[in-house]
């Protein structure tokens, strides 16, 4: 059976001025190389031109990602890209696109790494590449709690208490830290049905921008 794959392309601004090798036409030919090899459709193309792999807050990332989603009309099979940096530049946020992978069940191929968790060996593989992002997320909490606690032991309170639970701050820090943006932090918040402060409506990148001023304000104390 053939697979239905959807090429994933992205070009920072700073990009366009370097090497030709990372150009969106480049990954393009790239990656019609590899699907005549390999025997994969190449069913739709989603772009990200001229926008930063700091998270995965991008349009043309989501749009692939809504296609992807819903399993029962789904046209696709996987996402491809040309190279790991095209898809993401944190541990974290692969980590969580393999997670997301897994659990909705589409592959993620990726060139340059000799990655397609289509078959056995990429699955083993994604495995450990999210436990290293695992390891690295609960370090970078392990980090925010001993911050927070020597915050309180000194007696620092600034502000109005915020009336979001520890957990839930650490765990927006944690994002923060990873690279994502307010909004992408928001939404994940929303579809992993976090409460927000008031245990009603969504979160929304000003809430969200408010916890981590006022832990940045701690620190800063």
């Amino acid at each position: 059976m053939t697979k239905r794959m959807l090429g994933y392309l992205r070009i920072s601004r700073a990009d366009r001025s370097r090497d030709t090798s990372l150009g969106i036409e480049a990954q393009r030919e790239a990656i019609l190389s590899t699907a005549t090899v390999k025997g994969w459709e190449i069913v739709g193309w989603n772009v990200d031109d001229g926008v930063s792999g700091k998270d995965t807050d991008r349009p043309g990332l989501q749009a692939a990602l809504a296609v992807l989603r819903n399993r029962k009309r789904r046209t696709a099979d996987g996402l491809v890209a040309a190279k790991l940096d095209r898809l993401s530049r944190s541990v974290i946020d692969f980590g969580d696109l393999l997670a997301t992978s897994h659990r909705q069940r589409w592959a993620i191929a990726v060139l340059d790494f000799d990655l397609d968790t289509g078959n056995a060996t990429g699955r083993f593989i994604a495995g450990v590449l999210m436990q290293v992002a695992q390891f690295e997320r609960e370090l970078i909490g392990e980090r925010t709690s001993a911050a927070l606690a020597a915050l309180k032991a000194e007696g620092v309170q600034l502000g109005k208490p915020s009336q979001v639970t520890p957990e839930v701050q650490a765990a927006i820090l944690q994002h923060r830290a990873a690279g994502l943006s307010l909004s992408a932090i928001a939404r994940r918040l929303n579809i992993d049905g976090i409460p927000t402060q008031s245990g009603a409506g969504q979160w929304s990148h000003t809430v969200v921008g408010g916890v981590v001023r006022r832990s940045a304000e701690k620190v800063a104390a």
